[in-house]
């Protein structure tokens, strides 16, 4: 090492022990906070303002219990901002205690903003660094997401909690939540098109207006999925399509069917696996022509409503290969909605340029031209299972 180099280190490290030493302050480092004084938000709702503003509704959890014992309502606040960021900035007067979103658990985003477009909300979800990535994304029909929070809450409730419900009960076998902010930026920069959960709100039947606090107002539900382009509300699909997206996706690993057979008889199966296989079909310019997505499914027998000899191979052919067809016909509506409404909202370009990278370059370039004609179908096979032995008692403990 030089004598320059051994200078400037020696510098370096005088200027560092002297502002350790000094106790230096800086605007570059946190803040310490008493933690007593942080208020951690859990949810946050963003909707459409006055005129030009975008207003944002943060909640927190259920909140402990006073000092005499009684329950109170999660902590509310909300103001409105020219900016996302103005607005959560706003909010800092609204509380007695610092606002902190650094455990954000969800996003809730009404109707109407999502009409007018989240573009903003884009950018403070990368720029912010407080924000997390892997937080979960909702879309609120019909109703503003201020309204979820503030209905859905009392004092032994709150939307937090029910979201984080919904999203452990739609993902059978231990997978994560797809639809969070980190999914949203990266199928927005693919191609401009993304999926999110729709919510909507309904009358709980359990409320009892003497005492609102004991129990919310309204319940919220999860019903289907919406398509966003270019970070605007498309459209809602259909609960056909909803599901076949999913299957497509290897999303929902929580899907229920119903197939009857000749007799009368209902069978009630389970999904417990699916997996789809894109096959392209290219002619010989190098065109794409066709594209089949093959799902690998499993199901399980939960249920008949009458008599089925599962000892015939007829009687079991008949069953699995009602199962495979509804399967298929959830695939293929959302193939259709897909190409009808000109969305890749299945990000089919992207799988086939990985899985066939000799075609990756014109994939890229001219899939625009080829999605509105290629013929895309949909394909299931798989088995039907049954859930237990019923001439085996269960074991003791189990």
């Amino acid at each position: 090492m030089t004598g320059r180099k051994k200078g400037w280190l020696l510098l370096a490290l005088g200027l560092g022990l002297y502002l350790l030493l000094s106790g230096y302050s800086s605007d570059l480092l946190p803040w310490s906070r008493d933690i007593t004084q942080v208020k951690l938000m859990r949810t946050m709702a963003l909707d459409v303002g006055d005129g030009d503003m975008v207003q944002v509704t943060l909640s927190g959890g259920l909140q402990q219990q006073n000092q005499d014992g009684s329950d109170t309502l999660p902590l509310l606040l909300s103001r409105q901002g020219l900016t996302v960021f103005g607005s959560v900035q706003a909010l800092q007067t609204e509380s007695d205690g610092y606002v902190e979103m650094g455990h954000l658990a969800d996003c809730v985003i009404g109707e109407g903003l999502a009409r007018e477009g989240l573009e903003g909300l884009a950018d403070f979800l990368e720029r912010d660094f407080s924000m997390r990535l892997g937080t979960r994304m909702f879309l609120l029909a019909g109703d503003t997401g201020e309204n979820a929070l503030r209905l859905t809450a009392s004092k032994t409730t709150a939307l937090t909690e029910r979201l984080e419900a919904i999203s452990q009960n739609r993902t059978y076998g231990g997978k994560d939540w797809p639809f969070t902010v980190r999914t949203y930026l990266a199928e927005t920069e693919d191609n401009g098109v993304a999926l999110l959960p729709v919510l909507e709100l309904a009358d709980n039947p359990d409320y009892d207006p003497e005492n609102r606090d004991e129990r919310p107002e309204r319940e919220i539900h999860l019903t289907g999925l919406a398509c966003l382009v270019d970070q605007k509300l498309a459209g809602v699909l259909t609960g056909e399509e909803s599901r076949g997206a999913s299957l497509l996706s290897g999303w929902d690993q929580l899907d229920r069917f119903e197939v009857e057979l000749p007799n009368g008889t209902v069978a009630g199966i389970r999904l417990v696996l699916s997996q789809c296989r894109w096959e392209p079909e290219f002619d010989e310019t190098g065109r794409l022509t066709a594209v089949t997505a093959r799902l690998e499914v499993q199901g399980e027998l939960n249920e008949l409503t009458g008599w089925a000899d599962l000892t015939d191979a007829e009687v079991l052919e008949t069953l699995e290969q009602g199962f495979l067809r509804q399967v298929a016909s959830l695939a293929q509506a959302a193939l259709d909605r897909s190409q009808g409404d000109g969305a890749d909202f299945l990000h089919i370009r992207r799988q086939l340029a990985f899985q066939c990278p000799a075609h990756s370059t014109r994939l890229l370039t001219d899939w625009e031209d080829w999605f509105p004609t290629v013929e895309l179908r949909a394909a299931a096979e798989g088995k039907v299972e049954r859930s237990y032995d019923v001439d085996l008692p269960m074991k003791e403990g189990a």
